[in-house]
């Protein structure tokens, strides 16, 4: 399902719309994604979209102190699915085969959660020391949600020319993601927390 939109998407939208058509990497706060983009560049700036997928990974940053940071992980099929918008400004415009510009990004996926958690079980006696010494743990997978997650970023960003009208794209930006839904073990139905993002990407120039 998700193959067809992406096909259906590309197909469509390079016809009407597209200027520029390419893929991105994406290392966002809520996890990675791959995104196939479209774009329209004008004198100062450049508009476009992206349809992805998002990545699942068994790996994350830490087993305690967070529950959404890079914690997104589909378990259905849909829950792939990314939307993208950005903008794109250009500045410094006298470079003739580099385009510097600042950039604002939103991204928006509806998925589950997966958190890899230690959590006590079972006191040790027999283990000398302090009481939390003889605190004996388990590990514990759970998935949460799914919830909405909004991502915004702003940052700075570059094109630069390779060879025949093919572009490396490069983006770095900071923002953060507002998480939206409800679960009866989390004590919260909103948060927004704080994050930076890292793209790389090629896209060719028609």
């Amino acid at each position: 399902m998700n193959k067809l939109l992406l096909i259906m998407f590309i197909s469509v939208s390079s016809n009407l719309f597209s200027q520029n058509v390419g893929v991105d990497y994406n290392l966002t706060g809520s996890g990675r994604n791959i995104t196939a983009t479209i774009s329209k560049e004008f004198e100062k700036c450049e508009i476009g979209v992206g349809v992805g997928y998002n990545i699942n990974s068994l790996t994350q940053s830490d087993d305690q102190n967070q529950m959404y940071y890079q914690r997104l992980f589909a378990t259905k099929p849909i829950q792939h699915l990314n939307v993208e918008l950005f903008y794109n400004f250009f500045i410094f415009k006298n470079f003739k085969h580099i385009k510097p510009f600042l950039f604002v990004d939103v991204q928006a996926k509806y998925s589950t959660t997966r958190s890899s958690m230690y959590l006590p079980y079972a006191i040790d006696s027999t283990i000398s020391g302090s009481w939390e010494d003889q605190i004996l743990y388990i590990n514990v997978v759970e998935n949460f949600g799914p919830f909405l997650w909004i991502e915004n970023y702003i940052g700075v960003g570059f094109n630069v020319e390779m060879v025949n009208n093919l572009f490396l794209k490069e983006r770095i930006g900071f923002g953060g993601y507002s998480v939206i839904g409800t679960d009866d073990r989390l004590c919260c139905n909103y948060r927004w927390e704080f994050a930076g993002m890292f793209s790389t990407g090629i896209f060719y120039h028609f």
